[in-house]
This record gives C-alpha cells, sequence and structure tokens, in this order.
C-alpha cells in the first residue's frame, strides 16, 4: 500500500494534508521495505496520520505450518536521484530554480524487521527525497525520529533503523525536512521470532505437524484456562495437560500480531511446560510484545502420526500488575509478604516475644500499615508497619478480624470480644472514638474502601466470632473528621444454601464489592462463591469465571473465597485475588475437603463492570507462594510509596502521585506535581486531569478501560 502525501507551494505558503491507509505487510525476512512513497497535499494541514488498532483475534504468522525461521535481505525501494541535482538539498531550499518540489518522499514504507532467535539484524537505512514539479528526484537533509524506543533506535540525522530486540510492536517513524516542507511519516514494525529444540526433530515429522488432519483423542490440557487475562510482569504459566506418553514429541506454537515461538519437546506425563527462559525469556518478551489476543497451540506426534492441535486464546494486559500480597501461611502460623514478580515470599514480621502466630490480617490501600491479630483465640489486635515489619502498637486487647483505613491511620477491630459491635480507634491507640452496631445481630469480617467514607462487612445473627453460618452484606459510611458512622443499611441477603454472605473487599473506584456466599464461615472444605455488588446491592452477579463454572470440573467451581482486590486499577482490569481448593493442572490434585490445599488465584475483572454481566475472566494461580503450605487470605496492597526523586514506574509508586521522566531519555522518577497532565497510573481526581487518551480517573489514578 502506498502512502502518498503532496505539498504544492505558492511562495512561501504551504497547505497539506495527509491521508493514510493503514495497510500491514507480513514477512518471514529481517525487513520488508514494500515500494512507494509519503508524500503531502494540498489540504487538511492538521490531519493525523491513521492510529494502529488492535485486533480482536492474533493472526498465525506461519499460516498454521510449522518449520523454522530465516532471514532475508531487506527489500527496499531504489532511490534515483537527477545527476543536475549536485547536492543534497537542506531543510531551508524549496526549489531547483524555478522547479518547486512538490512531494516528500521517505524510504522505505511500512517495514517490518524481524529479530530472530534474539538475532539483532543489519539496520534498516532510511532516505528521504523531494520530487520537483518536473519529476526530479533531489536527496533531502533533514530529522528522522521514532516513536517506540523500546523497539528500535533511529539516528536522528543519519536514518539508520536498529532494533532493539526488547519488544516487538509498531510505531511510526517522522522525517521532518523543516523549511517549508512539512514532515511526512510511515510506520515500521518489529516482529521477534524464536525457537526451541532441545534435541534435533525430523523435518519430515516438523512437517507432519502441519498436516495433520484427526483431533486428538487422549491429550487434555489442564492449565492454564482457555480465554484466560495476563498481566505483564510475571513469571509465564506452567502450561500443564494429560494424556501423552513419555516418548510423545510437543509441538507448542504461540503468537500474536508482533510475536511467534515455536517449540519442539518431549515432556513425560505428568505433562509440565514452562516457556524457555534462555538464550531469551520468551514469557517476558512475549508480553513485552503482545496487547491483546494471544493463540497458543499444542500438537501432540506419538511416534505414527500427529494430531491435530489443542488451542486456546489468552489475553495479555498492556501493564504489569504492582504491590504485594499479604498472605496466611497456614501450615506455619505466619502472615508472609510475596511481592508482585518475585519468585518466593518474605517472612518479614518481626514478632514480639511469645507471640508464635499471626493470622487474621488487613493491610491499607497504601501499604504502609498493616492491622494483624496475634495468638489465634481471643485474637488480640496489633499494628506492623509494612516496610520494616516492626510492630507499631500492640493494645493486647481482643479483636480476631479487622480492617485499617486507605491511609493506615484508623482500626476498626473488635469482632472476637462478642461484644456485638466494632469499635473505631486511630492505628496507635486504643481508646474509642466510637462503635459501629447492627440491629439483630453482631458485626464481623469489615473491609474498608479505598474511599475512606465507605466500608462494608458481614452481620452474623448465630454462632460465634469465628463460625457462623448465617449472614448479610452491610455497608455503611464514616465520618474521620467526627467520628461517626451513617447509612448503616443491610446491602445483600443471605441466599440458602450459601447462608453465609461475606468476606467483602472493595473494587479500586469504591463503587463494587466483590464478596463471598458460603455454607458456613469458615473456609476449609466449605461450597463458596465469589459475587460482585454496586454499593448500594442494586445490582448482584455471580463471578462465573472467577470460579471456574463451565471451565472446570462441578464441585471445583464452588470452591473460591476470601477474594481481595489490589487497590489501583492497571491495563484495564480490576484484579481479584481469590483463594480456592481447587485443583491446580495436575500438580495440585487432592479434591478431598478435609486435605485439599489453599492456593491463591488472580482474576482480571472488567473495570467497566456492567449490571447482570459476569465482568470476571479465568483466573491463573498466583507465581512465587508455596505449593507445600496452604496459603489463605490475600490482602493485596501497594507498596510503600516511594520518595520524590526515586525510580517509579507509574504515579501510584510514588508518596507525591506523580512519575514521570525529569528530561527527555532519562528514567522515569517520582514528584509531588503532574506534568503537562497526568499521565496513566498518576493521581487525579476528575476525568480531566488525565492527559488525552491516558484513560479516566478510577480510584484517585488514570486508568483505561478494557477494549
Amino acid at each position: 500500500m502506498t502512502t502518498r502525501i503532496y505539498l504544492l507551494l505558492t511562495g512561501a505558503c504551504v497547505l497539506a494534508t495527509a491521508c493514510s491507509d493503514d495497510g500491514r505487510a507480513e514477512s518471514n525476512s529481517n525487513t520488508d521495505g514494500g515500494s512507494g512513497s509519503v508524500s503531502a497535499s494540498a489540504t487538511d494541514a492538521d490531519t493525523e496520520p491513521v492510529p494502529t488498532t488492535n485486533p480482536t483475534t492474533a493472526t498465525d504468522p506461519s499460516g498454521g505450518t510449522p518449520g523454522t525461521a530465516s532471514q532475508t535481505s531487506e527489500a527496499t525501494e531504489a532511490t534515483t536521484v537527477d545527476p543536475s541535482a549536485g547536492t543534497v538539498m537542506t531543510s531551508a531550499d524549496t526549489t531547483t530554480g524555478d522547479d518547486p518540489i512538490v512531494e516528500v518522499v521517505i524510504d522505505p514504507l511500512d517495514a517490518i524487521v524481524t529479530v530472530i532467535d534474539g538475532q539483532i539484524p543489519a539496520p534498516l537505512q532510511y532516505t528521504a527525497k523531494g520530487i520537483t514539479q518536473n519529476n526530479v528526484e533531489i536527496p533531502l537533509d533533514g530529522t528522522w525520529t521514532y516513536d517506540r524506543l523500546d523497539l528500535a533506535s533511529l539516528g536522528g540525522q543519519s536514518g539508520s533503523f536498529t532494533a532493539t530486540g526488547f519488544a516487538g510492536g509498531k510505531g511510526t517513524v517522522s522525517f521532518d525536512p523543516a523549511g517549508d516542507l512539512l514532515p511526512v511519516q510511515t510506520s515500521a514494525t518489529v516482529k521477534l521470532q524464536y525457537t526451541s529444540e532441545p534435541d534435533p526433530v525430523d523435518p519430515g515429522i516438523k512437517d507432519g505437524f502441519g498436516m495433520a488432519v484427526e483431533p486428538d483423542p487422549a491429550m487434555v490440557l489442564l492449565y492454564p484456562y482457555d480465554k484466560t487475562v495476563f498481566p505483564r510482569g510475571l513469571t509465564g504459566p506452567t502450561v500443564q495437560w494429560n494424556g501423552g506418553a513419555a516418548d510423545d514429541l510437543y509441538y507448542i506454537h504461540v503468537y500474536s500480531d508482533f510475536f511467534e515461538f515455536k517449540g519442539y519437546t518431549k515432556v513425560p506425563p505428568p505433562s509440565r511446560y514452562n516457556f524457555p527462559k534462555l538464550p531469551a525469556d520468551v514469557w517476558l518478551k512475549l508480553t513485552a510484545s503482545t496487547e491483546g489476543p494471544v493463540t497458543f497451540d499444542i500438537q501432540r506426534f506419538d511416534g505414527n502420526k500427529a494430531y491435530l492441535a489443542k488451542t486456546q486464546t489468552w489475553t495479555i494486559a498492556p501493564a504489569n500488575l504492582t504491590g504485594a500480597v499479604y498472605y496466611w501461611e497456614v501450615n506455619n502460623g505466619n502472615v508472609v509478604r510475596l511481592k508482585i514478580g518475585d519468585p518466593a515470599p518474605q517472612q518479614f514480621i518481626n514478632k514480639p516475644p511469645g507471640v508464635a502466630c499471626v493470622a487474621c490480617h488487613s493491610v491499607s490501600k497504601d501499604g504502609s500499615r498493616i492491622a494483624a491479630a496475634f495468638h489465634g483465640g481471643y485474637s488480640p489486635w496489633n499494628v506492623i508497619e509494612a516496610a520494616t515489619g516492626n510492630v507499631l502498637y500492640f493494645p493486647n486487647i481482643a479483636s480476631g478480624f479487622q480492617a485499617i483505613s486507605p491511609n493506615g491511620s484508623h482500626v476498626l477491630w473488635g469482632q472476637s470480644d462478642e461484644t456485638g459491635s466494632l469499635k473505631l480507634t486511630t492505628f496507635d491507640n486504643a481508646a474509642v472514638l466510637t462503635t459501629l452496631t447492627t440491629p439483630g445481630g453482631k458485626p464481623v469480617h469489615p473491609a474498608w474502601a479505598g474511599d475512606p467514607s465507605r466500608v462494608a462487612f458481614a452481620r452474623k445473627t448465630d454462632g460465634n466470632w469465628l463460625d457462623f453460618n448465617n449472614s448479610e452484606l452491610w455497608t455503611a459510611n464514616v465520618d474521620l473528621m467526627t467520628n461517626s458512622f451513617s447509612n448503616v443499611k443491610q446491602i445483600v441477603d443471605k441466599a440458602p444454601p450459601l447462608g453465609t454472605t461475606t468476606f467483602p473487599t472493595f473494587a479500586p473506584d469504591s463503587e463494587w464489592i466483590a464478596f463471598s456466599r458460603l455454607n458456613q464461615a469458615r473456609t476449609r472444605g466449605a461450597v463458596t462463591e465469589v459475587w460482585v455488588t454496586n454499593f448500594d446491592g442494586s445490582a448482584q452477579m455471580r463471578l462465573d469465571k472467577a470460579n471456574g463454572l463451565g471451565i472446570i470440573e462441578p464441585g471445583q467451581d464452588q470452591t473460591t473465597y476470601e477474594p481481595t482486590f489490589l487497590p489501583v486499577s492497571v491495563g484495564g482490569y480490576f484484579w481479584l485475588i481469590i483463594g480456592s481448593e481447587r485443583k491446580y493442572g495436575n500438580t495440585l490434585t487432592d479434591t478431598n475437603p478435609g486435605s485439599r490445599r489453599k492456593q491463591l488465584w488472580v482474576s482480571a475483572i472488567d473495570a467497566n463492570i456492567q449490571p447482570g454481566q459476569d465482568p470476571s475472566h479465568p483466573p491463573f494461580w498466583l507465581p512465587g507462594q508455596e505449593l507445600n503450605n496452604s496459603n489463605m487470605r490475600g490482602e493485596w496492597a501497594l507498596a510503600p510509596c516511594k520518595q520524590i526523586g526515586e525510580g517509579c514506574n507509574a504515579g501510584f509508586d510514588c508518596c507525591g502521585g506523580f512519575c514521570y521522566p525529569p528530561a527527555e531519555g532519562e528514567e522515569p522518577t517520582c514528584n509531588d506535581m503532574p506534568d503537562s497532565c497526568s499521565h496513566m497510573g498518576d493521581a487525579c481526581e476528575v476525568d480531566a486531569a488525565c492527559c488525552e487518551g491516558e484513560g479516566s480517573c478510577i480510584g484517585g489514578f488514570c486508568s483505561i478501560m478494557p477494549g
């Protein structure tokens, strides 16, 4: 496809228009320059190039036939230079005598550069020329830029384009001849291809995968689940399946628009496959190169024939998860901290003498403080500094479950004393400021919203503080200036046989609440599901995909409990930690309610929740937790905030709320003032504070919506 922009010059006046047809070339070569030109024409000078859009499905770059990736030489359009021109035109020149330049052409157009197995190909050379009224071609001098520095570098004066190999994607090359000539643009795409073949595979067997016609009668994919949404920044999933033999050969093909992986390997039962990390971390490259759908195919060769692929489609969200998950290792009786992306949890709490157990806990949204219970039994409350693990305050008063305010200033506690009220105090003083009570029952399992004026809790009407079977979900407003509660009301009733409605958690927007419906308050062996409701209870939906309904075997889809939201929206989603006693592929397979293992899973929740529609997606197992422990009560919080000048990934990392580079080309740092506007992840109060195209204000930070 040729993109042309015509420049008509009359004296010193230049009028231009840009018309772009966003064609996409497919190539297995290192570079595909195409042929044609980019030019400017005589109207609509402010017209922007057509933006790149994300497709809804990934296209198989190999056409479905496996093979070995190869490199070919670049193919670009030759540049013809009028021998009478003599010299390269400078940006100030627009005419050659009485023959004005009417068109600017850059070459190549819509180039595709392919990086194979991490080997950076030779630089691609861009050139520019002016076409005069008499169709004379004249080399032009000017400035080159590329808007995706993560994909490639482009010499400002030389026009030399070199892929980085960090990621695949599509960006815009711009050439500015300055003077009276307007800038012109074209696209430049970088694709990554990787192949893993630990032992040589006969080419005939490889070809056989592409000619398979029979469905696989034995192989069953167990994990991940189809339609799972994965974030960036985590270890890749361990793909798990049953039904193969020890000597079966598998072809694993993973592809998106700008990435392709081919793996040939034997995976004896129980079959588990991790994406290779050498010579490059394939999962890291895949997620860095993909925003949206990615296709996963796996085919089996049993020694006689190859079978058709088992296929799944996953989605890669364009953001890293953040913060840390604080959860209870039941076997050890400790609350541990798993920083997102770490390979293992940290034992970080400095327990006082005589304290053997840390259990029920709540973490402030900003990650500064933890309210937890010591000992068990009467479970006295305390407050811990998250950054150091030091106990800040320990009044040794019965509490059980408690909630801590978003900035850690106040604690709502007192479930285990059976007085029928929750007490509001500051984090460092047990003097009661006010109490929260409910007629006809006792408040339990409190949770604080990111909006400090909102709390949710359950009202139990039977049993004791730890064991009960009947409860409803309630909400209230709290005023920390006047130390008072108001609008205390029930929003969700119990629904026998799951009569225990409890364990609320607020979404980042403080408008939606996820909660559990169970047949009992203790989660061990419970029949349990996760639901979501809005703040007034008028819209209630079961999170079928998060629970696994229709995805995993019956019974396993009622083993999900104790949800907790990440306090911020990232990548277009709310992210929900859930505890579950479900199977984990062929790694954890015990289904006995008395002994099956508790583990933490993460489900992406569409940030634009619509009443009556399940906004959840199938969950993934949270990497980094220990498989030999029962892990539960995953409280998700931001990491302790960073000070001005410290490095950051987003504004929610920073105490000041803003993260951007201090100068062009430098790494972003924390600030207490916005850039010209709030970038994605920066603090905001209204939608208008967010930079154009960088989302809406959700829960105090600029975030995008899915789709």
